[in-house]
């Protein structure tokens, strides 16, 4: 998840447009992670040390790893332990990010930098994708900490995102949260949750993205879903808010109850409090995700 939320944080910094990061994220499953950009992330190179490298790479036939120990950039044990790593998803956006021009070495290595900074992370906790901090990089990504029921929403949110790359593909970009008290919608599907709080979820998009959103959930075992969507998109909703409960009755000692769902066709929608509405940048299109704040 942390690719997904390391690309949005280059988007919301302007380093990159909507449609090169869905392009990254097509191309990253072919991206072969090279030893430059490992040794910028380890901040054992610079870029320009690491571009000197490529340049001379060029009159020279030798492997990268090699050059950069003969200029004494890195000793040969710092280089056999880059080359055993396992490349993480984030690298490989960033590896392919590069290959593709959107990004030089220099901005790169300034970006993933700010980016550990901002939110404190080092590299254990990128490898590891520790739940507490996918909670806390969620957390400030959309600025929850103030919120009401601040903490529903960041268990809320969290379980969103892992719920999207587990049953519709990870190829996607989290953009800024708006807050909403109605929205205008041409597709979307509402679940209520009630119990110890209450609070409004959806899902909504436009017609094609909409179905495109309901094909990746179905896979292959729905076969034509056109005359199912609703239910579909509900399904998904269901899912999630199935699994939150579980989660809110287990960790918190907490039991709310999921309301039968609405589906609302070019319509307006209004909601008791405001709600956080979150882009999600898909590969066919945006997808919208609502949630209350309980």
């Amino acid at each position: 998840m942390f690719a997904q939320f390391f690309g949005g944080y280059l988007f919301n910094k302007k380093l990159v447009t909507a449609e090169e990061l869905t392009q990254a994220f097509e191309d990253k499953k072919n991206t072969r992670m090279r030893l430059g950009v490992l040794a910028i992330n380890a901040g054992l190179m610079t870029a320009e040390q690491v571009e000197h490298v490529n340049v001379t790479q060029q009159s020279v036939d030798k492997r990268f790893g090699d050059l950069a120990v003969e200029l004494g950039y890195v000793t040969s044990e710092q280089v056999d332990e880059l080359l055993s790593q396992q490349p993480t998803d984030y690298l490989l956006l960033g590896q392919t990010l590069v290959n593709n021009g959107v990004l030089s070495n220099s901005e790169f290595e300034k970006a993933i930098n700010d980016y550990k900074q901002e939110n404190e992370l080092t590299d254990d906790d990128l490898a590891d994708e520790k739940a507490d901090n996918l909670t806390k990089l969620v957390s400030e990504f959309y600025h929850l900490e103030d919120a009401d029921n601040a903490r529903m929403l960041r268990d809320y949110v969290t379980m969103l995102f892992k719920s999207i790359i587990r049953f519709i593909d990870s190829d996607f970009t989290p953009l800024e949260a708006v807050m909403v008290r109605s929205y205008d919608a041409e597709c979307l599907v509402r679940q209520d949750i009630t119990g110890s709080y209450e609070a409004a979820t959806c899902v909504t998009a436009g017609a094609y993205e909409y179905s495109e959103f309901a094909k990746r959930f179905a896979g292959d075992s729905m076969g034509d879903v056109s005359e199912f969507l609703n239910e579909t998109v509900g399904e998904f909703l269901n899912v999630i808010n199935g699994l939150f409960a579980v989660n809110e009755s287990n960790e918190q000692g907490i039991e709310i109850t999921m309301n039968p769902q609405t589906a609302i066709s070019n319509g307006n929608i209004t909601f008791d409090k405001a709600a956080y509405c979150i882009p999600v940048v898909f590969s066919f299109g945006e997808v919208d995700f609502i949630v209350s704040a309980g």
